[in-house]
């Protein structure tokens, strides 16, 4: 099944699909699930994908600009230099499982009680992001950027790696857990031994 070949799929499982630099462009898919595939430096732009699920796939350096994301699940997968940020805004909703993330922008985005649970961030940037209620448990943040965010009962517990001022980060009822809470005390260059 050649996935360029139309610009409409619905309920479509796609199985290692291998795509390098392939414009993508304006497709449509809906309740379609892709499993081992690759998409590598491909544009989806004004793409839009409904209830769409994402298995042990590579994304690495694909252009998502304008594209919507409603209730799109990625499990297991490596999302690199992906701009979320970029997408459209309204109805944005995804789930992030086990996922290994580097150098991803999810700035500007309203992200209200999403999951990204056992997922591993690495330079990844949330300025100006709502994250409230979101789940980073088990998740590893680190370098990963949280300014002027809404953190509020988020929950961090066993996350790793972060660096949250909270000068700079709504962080009420937000949940956090020993060592790492420690990391709040790091804008203020003491040492505690």
């Amino acid at each position: 099944m050649e996935i360029a070949s139309k610009k409409e799929w619905g309920d479509k499982v796609f199985k290692a699909v291998r795509l390098l630099e392939v414009n993508l462009s304006g497709s449509v898919f809906e309740e379609c699930t892709f499993v081992d595939c690759e998409f590598i430096g491909c544009s989806f732009q004004n793409a839009a994908f409904n209830e769409c699920v994402f298995e042990r796939c590579n994304l690495s350096n694909t252009s998502l600009t304008e594209s919507k994301m409603g209730e799109v699940l990625f499990e297991e997968c490596k999302l690199v230099g992906l701009n979320f940020s970029r997408c459209k805004k309204l109805l944005f909703s995804i789930k992030l499982d086990k996922c290994v993330l580097q150098m991803c922008n999810f700035s500007g985005l309203k992200m209200h009680e999403l999951c990204f649970s056992g997922s591993e961030f690495k330079d990844c940037d949330f300025y100006e992001a709502n994250l409230s209620g979101a789940d980073f448990t088990f998740c590893n943040l680190r370098g990963s950027l949280f300014e002027n965010c809404d953190l509020s009962e988020a929950d961090f517990r066993k996350a790793t790696g972060y660096t949250i001022d909270p000068h700079q980060n709504k962080l009420k009822k937000a949940k956090f857990s020993m060592p790492e809470a420690l990391s709040f005390l790091t804008p203020f260059e003491i040492e505690i031994e």
